[in-house]
Order: structure tokens, then C-alpha cells, then sequence
């Protein structure tokens, strides 16, 4: 068995730095990036080879150049001589930032339907055992490029729609993450599913790690009108995991424009192809998170497009069209009303998420500055909220 050489996290490469680069190609030409899973001490877990990266070679010479950086991953592209390319995602914040363990993530990636999203590869969550000095996640590339907010047009939302529902196939029995395993689900909590308690602990993180910036930007009412939103929607949460119809499915749990790759339409076909990427928000939970985060009157920056109440109407049409036509559509879900009232409350509790980590980084990026404004304002808006000017 090849074995990993461990790094001194201390003196690891930045993620997004070159030396990065050349520390991925070290462990790919070594074969150490990505390892079978051979005994249950192996650092690297490896749930299941996409056929596209076997039987080729899983070391050797390789090009790798880094793709994107977002708020918490930065993502690199391995492409090498014998195989297809894969996507190494590897964290540039603290593991207590991340909002659940590399391995939720790769095994709801395990669960989606084909041509969703990636395929899962390898994960690595210990940095002291990691091969490039960080945890990271290897998954097949997904071929498009993301498309600007304000320049979705009716028929993405549509396509976005249809895919979603295909995702939204698989049910899920409550809120919670997904786990490695016979049993995806072993990990959700029993009981009534609650929305209100998440919303409540995130609050009070919020006000100990950001309670300056809170102040400085008179954000308090803001968390305040979310938890009021989150309470008002918590019996229907509740009522989801009791009834027989059930409504939860796995989700995404970060749709918004960044996270959606658009190409060119396949042969034969007349519209472009919509795939979904980075799934590190991905759990069990209720389809209306999923339906309010692409956007709608709440929006600012490179996340949310724009949408008046007539482009929701017909987007959560699209959707609902959609999930017929693969089955049985749950009550909680074909009722339109209860999934609207529960897209308000998501993007309440969503976008003042946003809203207080835009502010948080304003003082040092000039990107999040220029967001949060409008972000601030229509966020305002969908909570009644008679703002005053930014503090």
C-alpha cells in the first residue's frame, strides 16, 4: 500500500497560492492524492470511483491551474496525461468556518441523480495526514462557466427549475446531514425537524464573532425580523417530518449563481445544460431553501438574480411542473402557498446570513463594499424594515 507523507499544516501551502499547485501535482505524480480505500485506517476515504478516472492511472504527470476561489473553498483543476480531470477543492478557512465536514458533503455527492452534479472521488478532512498540508475534497469536473445574475434569461430559470426537481428526487426523512454508510440518514435528529433552533444558535455566533460590525451597521433589527420570520414557519417545519406525505429531499443548500454551471447545448438538444457544483452546503432538508436562494427581490453581488414576483410565480411553476412529472408531488410542496411562506422565511434567514458576512468583510474587500447597500436595502424591504441609512 502507498502511504501519505505527512505536511506540517504550519507550514502548508496557501490554497490559492502556486506552491499549492506544485504541492497537488508532488502528490498526484507520487500517487498519494488519491488512494483506494484499503483498510479503515487509510487517511484518504475513497466511497466510489467514477468510472471516467478508471482504470487510467491515478498518478503520474499532470497540468493543474487554479479555477475559482470562493468564500471558504478555493477550487483547482487537475488535469492529467491518463486520465480525465478532476476538481480538487481544498478549504482556506479555518475547519470551525466550514459549515459541516468534508464528509457530509462527498456522501451526499454519492446520493444525487446521474448528471446532476459531480461525481465523488476522494476526500481528505485531517490536515496533519494530508498529503498538500490541507483537507480537500476530489470530485470530476464539471464542464460550463457560471453566468452573471442580472443575464439569466426566463429559459435558464426554467432549465435551473426542471434540474432542481431532478435533485429533489430523492427524499429525505428530515433536516440533517448526509452520512457515509448503509444509511444516509443515521445522523439526522429524530423528531419534529426545526428550522427556528438553527436560526437561534447562528444568531448568538453571530452577535459574540461580529458583534462590532452588528453595531456598526445597525444589523440588529435585521437578525431580530429573521428569527421572528424563522419562528413563524416553525410549526410547518415541524409538520413536515410528522406527515405521511413527508416533503424533505436532499438539498443543495447553496443555489445561488455562483454554484450553477451553464454549456453548450449537447447534440441534438436545443437548450444549453445546466449542472450543479460545490455541495459543501448540501444536506437533508425542505425543497423551499433550495427554491429561494437562486434569488428573487433580495439580491446584490455575484449570488442572486434578480427576479420580480412574476419570474418567481413561474419559476416555482417550472419547478412544481417538474416534480410531477417524476411522481407523487408531497403535500407540503404541492401546496403553494405553504412552499411560498416557507421561501420567505429561507430567504429572510439566507440573505441576512449574507448580509452580516458582506458586512463583516466590507472594511477589507472592496467587492462586498460595493454589495452591500443593495443587498442591505432589499433585504430591507422583504422584512419590512424601515432602514435608515448604513451606519
Amino acid at each position: 500500500m502507498q502511504s501519505t507523507h505527512p505536511q506540517d499544516p504550519s507550514v502548508a501551502p496557501d490554497p490559492v497560492s502556486a506552491a499549492m499547485g506544485e504541492r497537488l501535482l508532488q502528490a498526484w505524480r507520487h500517487g498519494t492524492l488519491v488512494l483506494p480505500l484499503r483498510d479503515e485506517n487509510s487517511p484518504v476515504r475513497l466511497p466510489g470511483l467514477h468510472s471516467s478516472v478508471l482504470p487510467a492511472s491515478l498518478s503520474g504527470q499532470a497540468r493543474v491551474s487554479l479555477v475559482g476561489v470562493g468564500e471558504r473553498f478555493a477550487a483547482w483543476r487537475l488535469v492529467p496525461q491518463q486520465n480525465a480531470p478532476v476538481i480538487v477543492r481544498i478549504p482556506h478557512v479555518a475547519p470551525s468556518e466550514l459549515h459541516q465536514s468534508l464528509s457530509h458533503e462527498i456522501a451526499a455527492l454519492t446520493l444525487i441523480p446521474p448528471e446532476v452534479g459531480p461525481d465523488p472521488i476522494a476526500f481528505h478532512d485531517d490536515a496533519a495526514t494530508s498529503p498538500i498540508g490541507h483537507p480537500y475534497v476530489v470530485a470530476t469536473d464539471m464542464p460550463g462557466s457560471t453566468a452573471a445574475p442580472e443575464a439569466w434569461t426566463p429559459m435558464q430559470l426554467e432549465l435551473h427549475a426542471r434540474h432542481l426537481a431532478r435533485l429533489h428526487t430523492v427524499a429525505a426523512p428530515g433536516r440533517g446531514p448526509v452520512s457515509l454508510g448503509e444509511d444516509p440518514w443515521s445522523q439526522i435528529p429524530p423528531g419534529p425537524a426545526s428550522l427556528l433552533g438553527e436560526v437561534e444558535q447562528l444568531v448568538a455566533q453571530w452577535r459574540d464573532r461580529y458583534g462590532m460590525v452588528i453595531e456598526e451597521h445597525g444589523l440588529e433589527p435585521f437578525l431580530e425580523a429573521a428569527l421572528e420570520v424563522a419562528a413563524g414557519i416553525e410549526p410547518e417545519i415541524a409538520a413536515m417530518s410528522t406527515s405521511s406525505s413527508g416533503g424533505f429531499v436532499l438539498a443543495h443548500g447553496d443555489l445561488c449563481a455562483t454554484t450553477v454551471l451553464w454549456s453548450m447545448p449537447e447534440p441534438g438538444r436545443e437548450h444549453p445544460v445546466v449542472r450543479y457544483i460545490d455541495f459543501e452546503w448540501a444536506q437533508a432538508d425542505d425543497p423551499a431553501r433550495d427554491l429561494a436562494i437562486i434569488g428573487g427581490s433580495v439580491h446584490g453581488g455575484p449570488w442572486y438574480v434578480p427576479m420580480d414576483e412574476q419570474r418567481v410565480t413561474r419559476f416555482v411553476e417550472c419547478y412544481l411542473q417538474a416534480r410531477a412529472e417524476t411522481g407523487e408531488v408531497p403535500e407540503a410542496v404541492a401546496d403553494v402557498a405553504a412552499l411560498r411562506r416557507r421561501m420567505h422565511a429561507w430567504t429572510a434567514y439566507e440573505r441576512t446570513a449574507m448580509l452580516v458576512h458582506v458586512a463583516s468583510a466590507a472594511s477589507t474587500r472592496v467587492a462586498h463594499q460595493r454589495v452591500l447597500p443593495c443587498l442591505r436595502s432589499t433585504l430591507a424591504a422583504h422584512l419590512d424594515l424601515e432602514d435608515g441609512a448604513d451606519g
